[in-house]
């Protein structure tokens, strides 16, 4: 349960350490699990460890891939977490994956007794906001051959890993568009 510690190894006392041990949750999902559908709640930061996520949701039947979250990551609806609302959006392994959770409600009880861990919480929004604001603009304001070469830097090892259909979603380009600058 390496994952937590990442996100805050500066402020983790031996108290707080405790706490954090007492409602982590391990969890291994196989391969093409879900570990959140659409129309539930996300209710749980899960932190992976090892293996592969995939976050997407459907427009006119079809996937469009919104995030890759890999170990060391953290993987989260924030929509549907922050707010605690039915979501749109799918989290799905795409191979088997190890990952460590955290209840919302668990969150908001080490907040109240470790007001420290809110800098962890600020963090990880923080983290999420940037790296989606990073994906807006390698998609909205980058050619095709700028937007693969952006995926490559961002995400090492993926491009022969993940399915083409879902790099190209995720790109907002073709799969035929994808083979070509792949080639």
């Amino acid at each position: 349960m390496n994952a937590p510690v990442k996100y805050c190894a500066a402020i983790l006392s031996a108290d707080l350490n405790c706490y954090l041990l007492e409602y982590l949750r391990e969890k291994t999902l196989p391969r093409e699990a879900f570990l959140l559908k659409a129309g539930q709640v996300c209710h749980h930061l899960c932190f992976v460890e090892s293996g592969l996520l995939r976050c997407f949701y459907y427009k006119d039947d079809v996937e469009i891939s919104s995030r890759f979250i890999q170990a060391g990551e953290v993987g989260w609806s924030p929509q549907s977490f922050l707010l605690q609302r039915k979501g749109i959006e799918y989290i799905q392994a795409l191979e088997r994956t190890h990952i460590v959770t955290l209840s919302f409600e668990h969150i908001r009880c080490i907040c109240q007794d470790f007001p420290v861990f809110a800098t962890v919480r600020q963090q990880l929004t923080e983290a999420t906001l940037l790296a989606q604001e990073q994906r807006m603009q390698a998609v909205w304001m980058q050619r095709s051959g700028e937007k693969l070469a952006w995926f490559t830097t961002r995400y090492p090892g993926l491009l022969d890993k993940v399915k083409g259909k879902h790099i190209a979603s995720y790109l907002g380009i073709t799969e035929v568009m994808l083979s070509r600058l792949r080639r």
